[in-house]
């Protein structure tokens, strides 16, 4: 190799981050995702015009319990990620994935107990940020787990 040519060795070097540590972060990822998908299938549900008041309730419920799981995972990911991944960029998207779940918890919480429908709009864009967010960082945890 001569001095001008750049060594790749650096890029061929395996990742200082544990194995363990990868597929946790994938894993509370993955099933943090599934459950804001499941969410966004119940917020469907309950806006559907004609609905009884029942039915509406019951899945308002339903999309509402929906929200603690994606807080749980999205609150173990940023942990994991900050404590353990060797990738900052990484960890500040996952600990604004939780930032954000709370967040959106929140908003949900003033429209159906607080009757602040005035909040929907603010709820329904961060909702796809969210998305957004899972969907980056579950293809961002699937480039870790090749390292």
């Amino acid at each position: 190799m001569t001095a001008s040519t750049p060594s790749t060795t650096a890029d061929r070097r395996p990742s200082a981050t544990p194995d363990g540590a990868r597929r946790l972060f994938a894993i509370a990822v993955g099933i943090t995702v599934l459950f804001i998908f499941l969410q966004s299938l119940t917020a469907g549900e309950f806006i559907t015009e004609g609905l009884p008041n029942g039915a509406r309730e019951v899945w308002t419920d339903v999309h509402g319990l929906l929200a603690y799981p994606i807080m749980v995972f999205a609150l173990l990911a940023a942990i994991v990620a900050f404590a353990r991944l060797n990738a900052r960029g990484t960890a500040i998207m996952a600990g604004l994935l939780f930032v954000g779940a709370v967040v959106q918890w929140l908003l949900g919480h003033a429209i159906t107990t607080l009757h602040m429908d005035w909040v929907t709009p603010f709820h329904v864009v961060l909702a796809f940020v969210i998305y957004g967010l899972a969907v980056w960082l579950s293809v961002r945890s699937a480039a870790l787990r090749r390292r």
